[in-house]
């Protein structure tokens, strides 16, 4: 387990959920090691009306959580990669190196919690599909999920998010002409230009950076705009956005 783990919300079955994920996985994956896929579904007692989880419940389902984990763990040579919440339910889901008394240990885990509505089961699933295609957050869900890192760092400061201020922005590109193209994009709508950097690593795949700002405020809503386009600009030029940094700005 990596110290790698965060949130975003999506929706899984047309119903919003809370997706918890390892994203310190993610480079390993799939791992070979751990080829099953192990699985436990709990109704809640306690959700929500949008079917999330509600802060009566946390602390229990944070306990049947701990359980479950010390339990299944070394009987399946597991680990817990991710979980949802949703539609009324928690879904936990571990890879492991084979399912072994998964089911039983399951049980046995949930006996300090009565009355829980459970169901436990396991799939052999070596390509880590699970994790891959529903837990890992799309791009742009990785890339709100960044920004709210930012955003929680400069509140910790103080910061405004609110009010404007000169943000830098950072662009990865495969060659000089796709950044220059990308360039001539961004300065028609006011970014200016504050570098161009070349990689010293011959084996880069985006050796040409460039760097930009904007004035612009930093609340959730703009942020989030600014950059899913700026990604998109890059992603269409064969680049990459490679994040943002702004300075803490107070209210006056």
């Amino acid at each position: 387990m990596s110290d790698e783990w965060d949130f975003y919300f999506a929706r899984v079955n047309d119903a919003v959920s809370s997706i918890f994920v390892d994203l310190g996985l993610k480079p390993d994956a799939p791992n070979e090691k751990r080829p099953w896929l192990l699985w436990v579904w709990l109704e809640m007692k306690s959700p929500r009306p949008d079917g999330l989880s509600s802060g009566e419940e946390a602390p229990t389902l944070h306990e049947i959580e701990e359980s479950l984990n010390s339990m299944v763990s070394p009987v399946c040579g597991a680990q817990m990669v991710g979980r949802i919440t949703g539609s009324n339910r928690r879904e936990f889901y571990f890879y492991g190196e084979e399912p072994g008394e998964f089911e039983a240990t399951v049980a046995r885990a949930m006996l300090p919690f009565e009355g829980y509505l459970h169901h436990a089961g396991t799939s052999f699933q070596p390509d880590w599909e699970q994790y891959l295609e529903l837990l890992y957050p799309s791009a742009s869900n990785l890339q709100r999920m960044m920004n709210r890192r930012v955003l929680d760092s400069l509140q910790e400061q103080g910061d405004a998010h609110e009010m404007p201020r000169k943000v830098d922005h950072w662009l990865e590109f495969p060659s000089g002409e796709a950044r220059a193209a990308a360039r001539s994009t961004l300065e028609a709508i006011e970014f200016a230009v504050e570098g161009e950097y070349e990689s010293d690593d011959p084996g880069a795949s985006l050796p040409h950076s460039l760097v930009v700002s904007r004035v612009d405020p930093v609340d959730m809503h703009t942020i989030n705009g600014i950059t899913l386009e700026l990604a998109r600009l890059a992603e269409e030029h064969g680049g990459n956005y490679d994040g943002w940094e702004s300075p803490v700005t107070k209210p006056s």
